[in-house]
């Protein structure tokens, strides 16, 4: 089953520094031959294999790290690597470790280059990239299956053109605690943020407020590399 990689970082700095860019771009390089040489059923390229690295609005000292994988077991064989032992230890100089938060988003590949249906703009082309965790009781699961199922028509008619891909977090925070990662792409912050406000979405947010017990939400701009 696919997934994709999400790995929250906070850099030591106060902003993704050149010298903090120039070791994901090295990073991204080594992985990119590896994925090539280990894993050649993979797309070739790192867009391809939803690539990508972002830069929180607001917190210029947080960013997001992204890449798809056909499974945890696949990742974890790129993580056992010695490219990857070569290359981790040159972030981490950079990050602040105690911050960092890892996981993976079950059952898609968020971030995707490629055309999905007429004039749908992939997450990976769109200015802003919106992060929604929904930490959901365990035993609500399934009850917020079924209100997304209800109102996510209304959100993607919101969000639209741009693509949104949701899926429920495979590693948990907390014992007893579910997480929907919902990732979206936006024209602007301003029209990512209008979804708390716009009046077309009232029953959308009332009805995920009643099965939610928590809602983060983060938007993020492409780290120029």
């Amino acid at each position: 089953m696919p997934v994709t990689e999400l790995v929250l970082c906070t850099t030591t700095s106060e902003t993704a520094t050149p010298a903090y860019r120039a070791a994901i771009t090295h990073a991204m390089e080594v992985q990119d031959a590896w994925c090539a040489a280990h894993l050649p059923s993979k797309p070739k390229g790192g867009k391809a294999r939803g690539v990508g690295a972002f830069q929180q609005i607001g917190n210029p000292a947080a960013s997001l790290l992204t890449a798809h994988w056909d499974s945890v077991a696949q990742h974890n064989l790129w993580i056992a690597s010695p490219e990857n032992a070569q290359v981790f230890p040159l972030l981490q100089t950079h990050l602040d470790m105690t911050r960092l938060v890892y996981f993976h988003v079950e059952g898609v590949e968020a971030f995707s280059d490629a055309e999905e249906g007429e004039g749908a703009i992939p997450i990976l082309r769109a200015a802003v990239v919106g992060v929604t965790r929904y930490a959901v009781e365990a035993g609500r699961k399934d009850e917020f299956e079924r209100v997304w199922a209800g109102v996510k028509d209304a959100y993607h008619g919101f969000v639209a053109p741009y693509v949104h891909k949701g899926g429920w977090r495979i590693e948990k925070e907390s014992e007893g605690r579910e997480e929907f990662v919902l990732i979206s792409g936006w024209e602007s912050a301003e029209k990512a943020n209008a979804l708390e406000t716009a009046e077309e979405l009232t029953a959308f947010r009332e009805a995920i407020k009643a099965v939610v017990v928590e809602t983060d939400v983060k938007l993020y701009t492409a780290v120029e590399l």
